[in-house]
C-alpha cells in the first residue's frame, strides 16, 4: 500500500508547491507594475470606488464613453476596497483572486467527481494549466471574473444539495457585479427550480437597489442604474457593442455577436488606428445579420435542451455536465466576451478531462475523446499573444473551441 500511496503523495506535494509558486508570481507582478506606473484596470476600479466615496459620478466624466462599465453594486464593492489606497486595493485583489482560483478548482473537481481531494493528479493539473493565460489576464488587469466563476460554482453545488435559496443568492451576487451571469435564470426556469429562480430575482433586487443606497441614496442609485442599463445593456449598433466602440468588434471579443459581425460584414477585426482590416466572408446588412445571430442562438439553446435528460432521468452525473454546458452558453451569448472571461472554461474542461480519465484504456471512445479534448485546447491556444495567432482569433478560434466543447459535452450527456 505504501508503494502506491507514497508516490501519489509526492505528486500531490509537487503540485501544491508548483501551484503556490505560480500564485506567488502572479500576485507579485501587479504590485511590481504599480511601482512602474502601470496599474491596468486597477486604477479605473479605484477611481470608481473613490467616486462612490466622494459622491461623484461613476459612469460619465467629460465624455460619452463610461469610465466604469459595471453595475453600481460593483462600484460599491470597489469603494470598500479602495478606502486604504490603490496599492492596498491591488494587494487585496490579488489575495482574493488567489483564494478564488483555489476554490474554483476544488469546487469544479467536487462537482465532477463528488469529492474534493484524492482525485487523479492530472485532473487538477491539466485543466488548470490550460486556463493559466486567462488567470494571467485576471491578475494583471484586476478583473473580477474568478469571483463570478466561484459564485456560479457555489450556486451549482447548492443546487446539487437542493438548497435552492442559497444558489439564487450566489447567482444574483454574480449578476450584480457583471450582468451576464443572470442568463442562468433561464436555465433555472426551464428546469423548474422555482425557489432558486425566485431567490435570484429577489436578491438581485437587494444587491442592485438596496445595497448601494447607503453610499448613493435611492434617487442617485436609480439614476446610476438607468445610465448603466442604457449605456451597457441596451447599446448595440453597427459601430459599438455596449461601451466598446471599435474594440467590441475586435478579435479579442469571442462572443457569438462579435464573431458573427466579423465574419458576415466588413468590420475592423483588429481595432486599427490606421487602415481597417476585415476578415469577413460575406457582406450582409446589419438587420439580416442579427436575424442569423438570433437563429444561431436559438439553435444552440435547442441543442442544449435536446441533450438534457428529462427531469425524472437526471442523475448526479448528468447535472454537472448540464452546468458545464450552461457556462459555455453564457460565455458566448454575452455580447462582450474577452480573454479573461474564459476562465469560466475551467469547469467545463475539468468535466471533459474527467470524462477522458474515466474511459477504459485502451478503447476507441477514449481515443476519440482525447482527440476532441486536444483540438479544443489547440483552438483555445490561438488567443495567446503570438504573431499570426491574432488572425485565427479574429475568425473566432476561442468561440469555435467553445462550440466544439459544447458539442462533445452534449454528446456525453445524451449517452447518459
Amino acid at each position: 500500500m505504501n508503494l502506491i500511496t507514497n508516490p501519489q503523495n509526492r505528486t500531490y506535494k509537487h503540485l501544491i508547491i508548483m501551484f503556490a509558486v505560480i500564485i506567488l508570481v502572479f500576485s507579485i507582478l501587479p504590485v511590481c507594475n504599480y511601482f512602474r506606473g502601470s496599474t491596468k484596470d486597477y486604477s479605473r476600479f479605484y477611481q470608481a470606488g473613490q467616486s462612490v466615496l466622494s459622491g461623484g459620478d461613476i459612469y460619465i466624466k467629460g465624455g460619452q464613453t463610461f469610465q466604469f462599465m459595471y453595475p453600481p453594486t460593483a462600484a460599491v464593492l470597489y469603494a470598500l476596497m479602495s478606502m486604504f489606497g490603490l496599492l492596498p486595493m491591488i494587494v487585496i485583489s490579488v489575495m482574493v483572486n488567489s483564494a478564488l482560483w483555489i476554490v474554483s478548482v476544488f469546487l469544479s473537481v467536487y462537482l465532477a467527481t463528488g469529492k474534493v481531494l484524492r482525485q487523479h493528479p492530472l485532473l487538477y493539473l491539466v485543466p488548470t494549466a490550460c486556463c493559466i493565460p486567462f488567470v494571467w489576464d485576471i491578475f494583471q488587469l484586476g478583473q473580477p471574473n474568478l469571483l463570478l466563476l466561484a459564485c456560479m460554482l457555489g450556486a451549482f453545488v447548492y443546487l446539487q444539495l437542493k438548497k435552492e435559496w442559497h444558489a439564487g443568492v450566489f447567482i444574483a451576487f454574480a449578476a450584480s457585479l457583471k450582468a451576464f451571469p443572470i442568463l442562468a435564470l433561464v436555465y433555472l426556469l426551464y428546469r423548474r427550480r422555482w425557489k432558486a429562480a425566485v431567490s435570484t430575482v429577489v436578491f438581485l433586487v437587494v444587491f442592485l437597489v438596496v445595497v448601494p443606497v447607503p453610499f448613493r441614496g435611492f434617487q442617485r442609485n436609480f439614476q446610476d442604474l438607468k445610465t448603466w442599463t442604457k449605456g451597457m445593456v441596451l447599446r448595440y449598433d453597427t459601430d459599438s457593442i455596449s461601451q466598446r466602440p471599435g474594440r467590441g468588434y475586435s478579435w479579442k471579443n469571442q462572443s457569438l455577436i462579435a464573431v458573427a459581425n466579423r465574419l458576415l460584414r466588413p468590420v475592423d477585426a483588429f481595432h486599427s488606428k490606421t487602415t481597417p482590416v476585415c476578415v469577413n466572408i460575406a457582406n450582409l446588412e446589419f438587420k439580416y445579420l442579427n436575424g442569423i445571430i438570433l437563429a444561431a442562438a436559438l439553435g444552440l439553446c435547442l441543442f442544449y435542451i435536446s441533450s438534457m435528460p428529462r427531469s425524472a432521468q437526471r442523475t448526479m452525473h448528468s447535472d454537472p455536465i448540464e452546468y458545464a454546458m450552461l457556462l459555455i452558453l453564457i460565455l458566448i451569448f454575452t455580447p462582450l466576451s474577452f480573454t479573461y472571461f474564459y476562465i469560466w472554461l475551467l469547469y467545463p474542461l475539468i468535466i471533459a478531462f474527467h470524462t477522458l480519465l474515466t474511459l477504459p484504456y485502451p478503447s476507441r471512445a477514449r481515443n476519440l475523446t482525447l482527440v476532441w479534448f486536444l483540438v479544443c485546447l489547440i483552438l483555445l491556444s490561438f488567443m495567446l499573444p503570438i504573431p499570426g495567432f491574432k488572425w485565427l482569433a479574429a475568425i473566432g478560434s476561442t468561440f469555435w473551441a467553445c462550440m466544439l466543447l459544447l458539442a462533445g459535452l452534449g454528446w456525453k450527456l445524451r449517452q447518459l
